[in-house]
Order: C-alpha cells, then sequence, then structure tokens
C-alpha cells in the first residue's frame, strides 16, 4: 500500500470542527457526527463510531494504528465501515 497523506482530510476536518465548536471551545459532537454525514459522507453509524473511537483512544493510539495498517496492507478492515 503507498503512504497516505492526511494533511488534505485534517484540514477539512478541522473545519468541521471549527463549525461546531462555541466561543468556549467546547465542541457539540452530535452536530460534528450530523456534519459528517452531511458534508464528509458518513453513515450515521460510521461517523458515530469515528467520534467515538477519536474519543477513547486520541491522536497518540490513532497515528500508531495508522502506521500498523498501512504496514500491514489493512484499508477498510473487518467491519468496512
Amino acid at each position: 500500500m503507498k503512504d497516505i497523506d492526511i494533511k488534505w482530510i485534517q484540514s477539512e476536518y478541522q473545519s468541521y470542527v471549527a463549525e461546531v465548536t462555541d466561543k468556549n471551545n467546547d465542541i457539540d459532537w452530535d452536530k460534528l457526527i450530523e456534519l459528517l454525514c452531511i458534508s464528509g459522507d458518513w453513515t450515521r453509524q460510521g461517523a458515530e463510531i469515528l467520534v467515538t473511537i477519536v474519543q477513547d483512544y486520541g491522536s497518540f493510539i490513532l497515528k500508531n494504528a495508522l502506521a500498523l495498517a498501512l504496514a500491514t496492507n489493512i484499508e477498510d478492515g473487518k467491519l468496512r465501515l
């Protein structure tokens, strides 16, 4: 599997987060899920799982999971969400 550049999607998601963040820097996670479905073309289930994974694990473990998924050539995984 070739290297994956995530900068473009990170930028897209940063704009989503900016849209659903209030003046106190609190993220409305339900609105973010809706925005992922509408603008990001995620299914509701996929968006909910994505947000849960982010909230539960954070970037440290997820960057390592991405690196391991790339090293093992696993793109969609068993769940195919």
